[in-house]
């Protein structure tokens, strides 16, 4: 079932929270490239792709997608905005 569109109010608030994650993913780890996109494959509100530079370890890497995993579910939980985050080799 298609989702409606966001509201500007909607729209706002989502661009908001993904500046805050990317902003903490750039603490964790300032080389990493993000790419966010708004791909919809069911009721998803936007995807964060992190791909940190190839010195960050196994470790490091898996504690940039706990963090960032952990953000993206208060996200949802305080605005029911659903976002997805992964990191990338």
């Amino acid at each position: 079932m298609p989702r409606t569109p966001k509201t500007p109010n909607q729209q706002d608030l989502l661009e908001t929270k993904l500046s805050e994650i990317t902003a903490l993913i750039k603490e964790l780890s300032p080389q990493a490239r993000v790419e966010i996109s708004f791909e919809r494959y069911e009721d998803e509100d936007a995807h964060i792709r992190v791909y940190p530079p190839p010195s960050v370890d196994i470790g490091e890497a898996a504690g940039i997608e706990r963090t960032m995993g952990e953000r993206c579910n208060d996200v949802l939980l305080e605005t029911g905005l659903f976002i997805v985050g992964a990191v990338r080799d």
